[in-house]
């Protein structure tokens, strides 16, 4: 066996600082891009080198310490646009910029300096600096990555509403220039483990992390034995604020394929710096009970669980005491259970036709929902419209936390959510809106949702099938040190999964998601890293009409927000697999899988840091996007993905591509397998603890590795028939008999 290339990760980006006076050094010798930023020169009444986009006075004042500063004083109202005076700058692409100056304002509201950057004369991104306050002059700041545009514009924006005439905004001392990185003076922090069941998360502040200086990782099980390598650490090089600023400068990744109930030592190594070694112990799933409780059908009413056990005393279990009658809601009940106490375990219950919610969590953690059948929750409104967020499992709970849902069946609400193609009654919006099988509205996160089936029909169909409603945020779902694995999912009008907000050390592996309009929404985690791998999306569709319309697939990942600041995370996505199944009756289209691969859903949509590696994106028609960042983002690192349909990233992007279409085989156990020496056998890249399994010369590409060891996850279906552009060879005579379910 040949040694496969290693991933190369790339240098992470910068987001947007606001006490950067304390961790920016600007070397002098570098040169000022603005022409007349001090306001020296002027031409009636304009500073020169500048355009004047406002009917307001301009006129030269006194900055600080007696420089010269551009004082707009408005005489006139112009209610709800902003005044502005502009300049357009050259710029460098994928380069480092930052825009500083002084401002002061006696408008309520203050005033701003903002950066536009132009890609082929249109906007690509707007990035402002904070409004200056008071009349007092303080420092403005913007911060940017010119991506791919060769220019933007700088902006002096103020308000012009009627209550602001009269009153002045005031600028001085700009300077644009390159920006130089600079480890800040934070605290260090030792480096710490949280653990689920098969994986480790890792946090490490040292002195000296830069995102220049690697962590390598390598971990082994305790008590010896060789070192195995894994991904290193990902240095978060933004200060982020409020909450989150504890995660600035902060070292973060995650081990997977652990066992659980198991003690691991792990190895962090910062290059040119300290060494260390921590001990970290994964979560059982060899629940100790404390003791086990039998419960009565209440019959269309809720019961409340409010006894629990303790991490010392272990889990008290209930299970129903006849477990071959289900406990029916009757549609007046608003939850058939819930759960009020922590420790607790749930096991076996069928829950039928609650109100609302199957199983509402109050201020809990460490429960677990095991072997569960939840059908036929969930209020429609008089209008025909699904009640918004009414779930199989349902919690809204800032202490939230270590909460497992495995081995559940959530199936067939009794509502049913809108299409992108139905309006919702009363609103002009046609935003899916309805039931799901999870919801969890805030908490802490640490959560593990594994084994389960979220099905449905097209008439009882889910919005997502989990998620929250803080997607653009520092929490989110499922928040941080979470798992989302083994799941089959279906009938969703939005996305499969909606896994966005903070997405710090979050993995999702191995679920197989059909009949959803998207596959998996990740589109502004704001811290991560986030690892979306071995994924598998079938029929992506739109609505469930016959026009060619209903029939619109859509992505297999949803990215990009237009707030930068919530689009920082890292994101790695690796080795998932869009299929092509046969098309829709009566369909135009040769297929019915995904239109889309990995796509900015419009090009303002911002995200930064993603690195793509060994996915095999088969699209609908060659037309169709496999990959798109509209913003060319530097720090987007794609590469060593198969795709079939076009592409837009950065230049030298995909460099070990390969621009084909999959030819496959069944395997024993239904799954479709790429034919050696066909395009994308052999032709991946080892990743560490993701694929060191791999059979050949290199990692298949995809989420199914041809003669591999692994096998297809109990929830999955056989993968549909490939159609269109695949052809399906028969599997090998030696093929192995189809294993026992």
């Amino acid at each position: 066996m040949k040694s496969p290339t290693f991933l190369q990760l790339p240098k992470a980006r910068h987001g947007a600082v606001s006490a950067l006076s304390l961790i920016l050094t600007l070397l002098p010798v570098r040169a000022d891009l603005l022409s007349q930023g001090a306001f020296e020169t002027w031409s009636e009444n304009t500073p020169a080198g500048w355009t004047k986009r406002t009917q307001q006075t301009c006129e030269r004042g006194s900055g600080p310490d007696g420089a010269a500063s551009l004082k707009v004083i408005n005489t006139a109202a112009v209610p709800g646009k902003s005044g502005e005076i502009v300049q357009e700058v050259v710029v460098k692409p994928n380069t480092e910029y930052v825009l500083e100056g002084q401002v002061r304002s006696d408008i309520p509201g203050g005033a701003a300096i903002q950066v536009k950057r132009l890609l082929e004369g249109r906007e690509a991104e707007r990035i402002s600096s904070a409004k200056s306050p008071t009349s007092d002059w303080s420092p403005a700041t913007v911060r940017f990555n010119s991506g791919a545009s060769q220019s933007v514009l700088v902006l002096l924006r103020w308000r012009q509403e009627a209550e602001d005439v009269g009153k002045a905004a005031e600028f001085a001392r700009l300077r644009l220039e390159e920006y130089v990185w600079k480890a800040p003076d934070f605290e260090e922090v030792p480096p710490h483990a949280v653990a689920t069941y098969n994986c480790l998360g890792l946090y490490w502040k040292p002195k000296g992390g830069s995102p220049q200086n690697p962590v390598t990782v390598h971990y082994r099980k305790k008590g010896g034995g060789e070192w195995r390598e894994a991904l290193p650490l990902w240095f978060d090089a933004t200060e982020h604020a409020g909450e989150a600023l504890a995660h600035s400068y902060e070292y973060r990744g995650s081990i997977v394929g652990l066992e659980p109930g198991t003690a691991y030592e792990v190895k962090l190594a910062l290059q040119g710096g300290p060494e260390k070694i921590l001990e970290a112990t994964t979560r059982s799933d060899a629940f100790k009970i404390a003791r086990r409780v039998s419960l009565p059908n209440p019959g269309a009413l809720t019961h409340t669980i409010s006894e629990g056990g303790s991490a010392e005393e272990g889990y008290v279990l209930y299970e129903p005491s006849d477990s071959t009658e289900a406990w029916d809601g009757g549609g007046t009940a608003p939850q058939n259970l819930k759960v009020t106490a922590s420790h607790v375990i749930l096991k076996g219950f069928t829950l039928k036709n609650a109100a609302a919610h199957g199983i509402l969590l109050g201020e809990v953690r460490d429960v677990v929902i095991d072997g569960c059948d939840i059908s036929g929750w969930g209020e429609t409104r008089p209008d025909g419209q699904a009640k918004d967020l009414d779930a199989a499992i349902f919690a809204s709970s800032p202490n939230l936390e270590r909460i497992t849902i495995q081995n559940c069946h959530l199936h067939h609400p009794r509502s049913d959510s809108n299409s992108w193609a139905e309006e919702r009654p009363g609103t002009k919006s046609t935003h899916p809106a309805g039931p799901q099988g999870i919801v969890f509205r805030n908490g802490k996160g640490g959560h593990v949702i594994r084994f389960n089936r979220i099905t449905s029909d097209l008439d009882h169909m889910f919005n997502d099938s989990m998620g929250d409603t803080n997607n653009f945020s520092y929490g989110g779902f499922p928040v941080c040190d979470s798992d989302i694995h083994d799941n089959l999912i279906t009938h969703c009008w939005d996305d499969g999964m909606e896994i966005e907000g903070a997405d710090m050390n979050v993995r999702v592996w191995n679920n197989y998601i059909d009949t959803t309009y998207g596959a998996i929404g990740a589109a502004s985690p704001s811290l991560g890293p986030l690892y979306l791998f071995r994924n598998v999306y079938a029929v992506s569709r739109k609505h469930s009409g016959t026009a060619d319309n209903d029939f619109r697939g859509h992505y297999l990942v949803k990215l990009g927000n237009e707030r930068s600041e919530w689009t920082k995370g890292r994101m790695y996505i690796f080795h998932n697999t869009t299929l092509q199944p046969p098309p829709f009756p009566g369909a135009s289209t040769a297929s019915s899988g995904a239109q889309s691969g990995i796509v900015f859903t419009s090009p303002k949509k911002l995200q930064e840091n993603i690195v793509t590696r060994n996915n095999l994106l088969q699209m609908r028609t060659p037309a169709d996007w496999a990959i798109r960042d509209t913003q060319r983002t530097p720090s987007n690192d794609f590469d060593y993905d198969m795709f079939d349909g076009q592409t837009m990233f950065r230049d030298g992007s995909q460099a070990h591509g390969v621009k084909a279409s999959p030819t496959f085989r069944r395997t024993a156990d239904g799954r479709l397998a790429l034919v050696p020496g066909t395009p994308g056998h052999d032709a991946g890249v080892r990743l560490p603890n993701f694929n060191d399994g791999f059979a050949g010369q290199a990692p298949d590409l995809g989420a199914v590795e041809t003669d591999g060891t692994d096998s297809k996850p109990v929830t999955w279906p056989n993968f549909p028939e490939p159609h269109g552009m695949a052809t399906s060879v028969p599997p090998p005579a030696s093929a192995e008999k189809p294993a026992s379910p």
